[in-house]
């Protein structure tokens, strides 16, 4: 008797969930791209499209291997003095005395090996950087259902792109130099958000259409810049609340180590942000031209059904 009652209650739970799931499928099918919902319900099969979680944690590894070296070459060559960026980092966060020695004892060196440490972030660049650029292109191509010239080089684009992520870092590090040196008030760094953010919609819009050879335009790059410009910001300012606790969260059970996965974790908020971003343009662009003309036939929608 124990065992039959056991069974019904399986099979009817196995039904509820069948009836549940058919339910939530017919409520998605009904669901028309120029709304709200259809429109988050296209980003994410297009998000899972270009395997978001996937190419955000490629991302995330790219960025940790090549730039996080670079900037800290960048920044001790600019400033001529070990510990720089972690200087800029203990103060911008306002660590308390610990947790300013962790990180320090993690991203301070001395200027014994100075030429091997730029070595070492040139090598990462060339090994690893480029990789930026090609999960951007990715990301894009996948989402949109691009196909790109067969013959091009794309390798050189992605060179392209790091070189341009590399200049954004360079003035990341001239304004972490000169703020402090020109003695300016705790209210300057945010003084430059817009500025910030100018740059990153710049980048964005510049390099999605850079990766796709002009296959997308402005108009359909725009607004996924603006998110991902805004994503980006949201995070940065946040973390000037929550990276103490964060970084202590890591370095109470991790010690040093905890201070890496901190950051790594963190950049994969930015990275996770940038996919997303880029899953929901193509979604944002429909809707738009289904708005400006209702007879407009669903192609892109359809083409990333009938593939997935």
């Amino acid at each position: 008797m124990a065992k039959q009652r056991a069974k019904r209650v399986v099979r009817g739970s196995q039904k509820r969930v069948a009836a549940a799931t058919k339910r939530g499928q017919e409520w998605t099918e009904r669901q028309t791209p120029e709304t709200a919902r259809g429109v988050a319900i296209d980003a994410w099969r297009r998000y899972r499209a270009v395997d978001g979680p996937l190419q955000s944690a490629l991302l995330t590894l790219y960025v940790f291997v090549a730039v996080i070296p670079a900037l800290i070459v960048m920044e001790e060559w600019v400033e001529r003095k070990p510990g720089a960026l972690a200087n800029h980092i203990v103060r911008h966060y306002h660590f308390s005395d610990a947790t300013a020695t962790v990180v320090r004892s993690v991203l301070v060196h001395g200027r014994a090996h100075e030429f091997q440490t730029a070595v070492i972030a040139i090598v990462g660049a060339l090994a690893f950087g480029i990789g930026f650029g090609r999960v951007l292109q990715a990301v894009h191509v996948r989402a949109w259902g691009l196909t790109l010239p067969h013959h091009a080089l794309k390798e050189v684009r992605h060179v392209v792109v790091l070189m341009a992520v590399y200049a954004l870092l360079l003035a990341l590090v001239l304004q972490l130099a000169e703020l402090p040196a020109a003695g300016a008030p705790a209210w300057g760094g945010f003084a430059l958000v817009p500025v910030w953010v100018a740059l990153l919609v710049a980048f964005f819009t510049w390099a999605p259409r850079y990766l796709t050879y002009s296959l997308l335009t402005h108009r359909d790059v725009l607004p996924c810049a603006v998110l991902t410009a805004g994503g980006l910001i949201v995070l940065m300012v946040a973390s000037r609340y929550l990276m103490q606790w964060w970084v202590n969260w890591y370095a109470m059970d991790y010690g040093g180590f905890g201070v890496v996965m901190a950051i790594f974790f963190w950049m994969a908020f930015s990275s996770s942000v940038i996919v997303w971003a880029a899953s929901l343009a193509p979604a944002l662009a429909e809707r738009r031209e289904l708005r400006s003309n209702p007879k407009t036939e669903q192609t892109q929608g359809g083409k990333i059904s009938a593939e997935h």
